[in-house]
């Protein structure tokens, strides 16, 4: 062998690396380096969790058991369009809604988390839903930014088990009772974000004990049409009740691939 080929050979040897430098360099980073790296990790976890709805939520409020959760259509996005909320009036009243802005990425989960928040806003003035509609609707109209939402906003009382709501472009309310699974009237109301002069109604039904209502975007009815979307959806839902009584973790949030939204609302006895 050369003198030439050995001191080559020995370049070469110099410049491989192991397998797994990444991880050595990793664990060779000064103390001050890694708290730092974990206290960015920190604020993004909890930048993330105040700027969207928690995956999941379950929880027991004013007499009905809340369920909930939001999947985004990108497995490595943390949130998309899609959002819910759950929120307790001081007269003992609960507002629950579930909204929808158009497309999915970065601007809509930007606009998602505005209207998320002015819902939130809104609802804690205590009005009517329609009424927080029509705030939202001039919100998103006067944003400039030309995404529409769809939304419903509902308003349960527990002394009567009214459940009084409206909606916006959204997809009908599903009552859930016994083994049925109807989807409710939807009242008036266009597409938020879509004209000025958005005029929005309401509509009310009285929840015996037992009975749910299950409020959804359109990433869980898939694509094709819309009542035969629903229809799938129903369907899905009573062979989910037959095996337990927790539907979320039964029901297929990816197939549309879309972002998909569900809330789950039961009275209780």
């Amino acid at each position: 062998m050369s003198a030439q080929y050995r001191r080559s050979s020995h370049r070469l040897a110099a410049l491989r690396l192991p397998i797994d430098a990444p991880q050595r360099s990793k664990r060779a980073l000064p103390s001050s380096h890694r708290r730092a790296l974990a206290r960015q990790r920190a604020f993004t976890d909890t930048l993330q969790r105040l700027i969207q709805p928690p995956r999941t939520v379950r929880c027991e409020v004013s007499g009905l058991r809340i369920s909930a959760r939001c999947e985004s259509a990108d497995p490595g996005a943390p949130f998309g369009g899609d959002w819910y909320l759950v929120a307790a009036q001081a007269d003992g009243d609960v507002v629950l809604a579930v909204g929808d802005v158009t497309g999915h990425g970065l601007s809509a989960a930007a606009m998602m988390v505005q209207l998320r928040f002015a819902m939130a806003a809104y609802v804690a003035e205590d009005v009517p839903p329609a009424v927080v509609l029509g705030r939202l609707n001039a919100l998103l109209c006067g944003s400039g930014r030309g995404l529409f939402a769809s939304a419903v906003v509902a308003r349960y009382r527990p002394a009567s088990g009214e459940l009084r709501w409206a909606r916006a472009g959204h997809l009908p309310l599903l009552l859930v009772s016994g083994a049925r699974v109807l989807a409710l009237p939807n009242p008036d109301g266009p597409l938020l974000g879509l004209t000025e002069a958005a005029d929005f109604r309401h509509s009310s039904v009285w929840l015996r004990p037992g009975e749910r209502i299950v409020g959804y975007t359109d990433g869980m009815v898939g694509r094709g049409s819309i009542d035969e979307g629903i229809s799938r959806l129903a369907g899905r839902i009573q062979r989910a009740l037959a095996c337990s009584d927790d539907l979320l973790d039964r029901l297929d949030y990816r197939s549309a691939g879309d972002d998909a939204c569900v809330l789950v609302a039961q009275r209780l006895a």
